[in-house]
């Protein structure tokens, strides 16, 4: 797992950076340009070396960079047109149930609703449909997009001339210069060294009349220190981005984390948690799968920021991973997956499930945990979500007194102990014996009978201590 740490520059290093910044900047334009025409890449190698006055080191790091932007737009294209395409289908068939329902209305007032409705629908149909064309016709922008349209409203944004939005645009693109390390470098970069609380950067050739062959970078960091010696003694890679926010410089250096020992044991128990939300429940087993422990941690995500989420979320994954620390037991969590759910909102009608599933942040929460779990040698287990829900409400919730959710979590702590998920005793004569299906067959048709007509009278039979037969 890789950590990246950053810190704030001072002002000496400021009029190489902005050189050099303004420098690469053009070459990171000519360089996407060659790769989007699908330019040879020893060729392209071998024209910058000779006549773009840059090290072999220097274009490796540029295209790296440059690589990793044309994918990350392709793939979010690739995104932005499926969502669009899901859209459209869902649009066209709700013109078609309007125009039915138009045919079949008698009263005027009726027909005008409907009538409404299908023009803004049509509307919608329309500007999707527009939507999909620019997408498939869209091309990279380095400077932002959002910048490049501020050139037609000047007024709007507050420039005076064209040439004033210009020089914000240029100064937007020359903001970042990134050097690509390796472990089989001295100091695992060959253009940047970090000797002492000095970086050592190389200088692009073609400014070297100006700057000499090394600039000398004053660092301190205030934090993760350790981590950046530790790196440098095992010889590993080391990644170097400088970026200009407003008026000053930052330098973010990327490596990997150092290995801790795992300290957690799964034969002492485990600590099942559930992300639901509004809040998560955490339940923590013994070694024989028995439940011990659980609690409550509220988590209000809905319309908060990003920055907002993030912290309420490691907030909470801090009180787990603390738990897990002392207890020294693993943390098991549900291997989830809402992108596919988020995508097809637009077909739900139920408001209260879009807000909900909208809102819902399990990637960025597995993230969290993992990151600090790695940090205190806690191990993360991901167990499969199936029947999680129904299994705890209908075998653990009544018989422990506690909530669905509850009982959930101690499901994924018992699953990842590979505990049994049979029917208890006493009920499993409500459903045919079948001892070569999966453990999870019986729960799916006991699923099926629980979302019946039948549910209330079901439940009091799964819940009671004495089976009328």
């Amino acid at each position: 797992m890789q950590i990246t740490i950053q810190t704030k520059l001072n002002k000496e290093a400021a009029k190489y950076l902005e050189k050099a910044g303004e420098y690469t900047a053009k070459l990171r334009g000519e360089l996407l340009c060659a790769l989007l025409k699908e330019k040879k890449l020893n060729e392209l190698k071998k024209t910058f070396i000779s006549e773009r006055g840059i090290l072999a080191r220097q274009f490796n790091s540029l295209h790296s960079e440059v690589k990793g932007i044309i994918k990350s737009v392709k793939e979010l294209r690739k995104i932005n047109l499926q969502d669009a395409e899901r859209r459209k289908k869902a649009l066209k068939y709700t013109i078609k149930k309007l125009a039915r329902s138009f045919k079949k209305a008698k009263e005027r007032q009726n027909r005008e609703k409907i009538l409404f409705a299908l023009h803004h629908k049509k509307r919608k149909l329309r500007n999707v449909e527009n939507r999909i064309e620019k997408l498939k016709n869209r091309g990279i922008c380095l400077g932002g997009r959002k910048l490049f349209k501020k050139q037609f409203h000047l007024e709007e944004n507050s420039y005076e001339n064209h040439q004033e939005w210009r020089e914000a645009f240029r100064k937007q693109r020359n903001n970042r210069i990134f050097f690509i390390g390796s472990k089989d470098e001295k100091f695992g970069n060959q253009n940047c060294q970090m000797v002492g609380n000095k970086l050592k950067v190389r200088v692009i050739p073609a400014l070297e009349k100006e700057f000499g062959s090394h600039v000398d970078v004053t660092v301190e960091f205030s934090y993760k220190q350790d981590i950046i010696f530790y790196a440098l003694q095992k010889k590993q890679a080391m990644n170097y981005r400088f970026v200009r926010k407003k008026e000053n410089w930052y330098l973010f250096v990327t490596t990997k984390y150092k290995k801790v020992d795992i300290i957690t044991n799964k034969n002492l128990g485990a600590i099942g948690v559930d992300l639901n939300h509004s809040h998560i429940t955490v339940a923590e087993t013994n070694r024989h799968g028995n439940l011990v422990h659980h609690q409550k941690i509220h988590t209000l995500i809905q319309d908060r920021t990003c920055h907002q989420v993030t912290a309420t979320l490691a907030e909470a994954c801090k009180q787990i991973i603390s738990r897990a620390v002392k207890e020294q037991k693993p943390v098991a969590i549900e291997k989830l997956d809402f992108s596919k759910k988020k995508s097809n909102l637009i077909s739900s009608s139920n408001t209260k499930y879009k807000r909900m599933i909208s809102s819902f942040a399990y990637s960025k929460f597995a993230a969290l945990i993992k990151s600090q779990a790695m940090k205190n040698g806690v191990k993360i287990i991901e167990v499969n979500p199936a029947f999680t829900s129904v299994i705890g409400r209908y075998k653990f919730a009544h018989f422990f007194g506690i909530s669905t959710h509850l009982a959930a979590s101690l499901v994924i702590a018992r699953r990842a102990q590979n505990f049994s998920e049979r029917f208890p005793t006493r009920t499993a004569r409500c459903l045919p014996v079948d001892r070569h299906c999966h453990v999870w067959k019986p729960w799916k048709a006991f699923l099926k009978l629980a979302v019946s007509d039948r549910e209330r009278q079901v439940e009091l039979l799964f819940c009671s201590r004495h089976l009328p037969f």
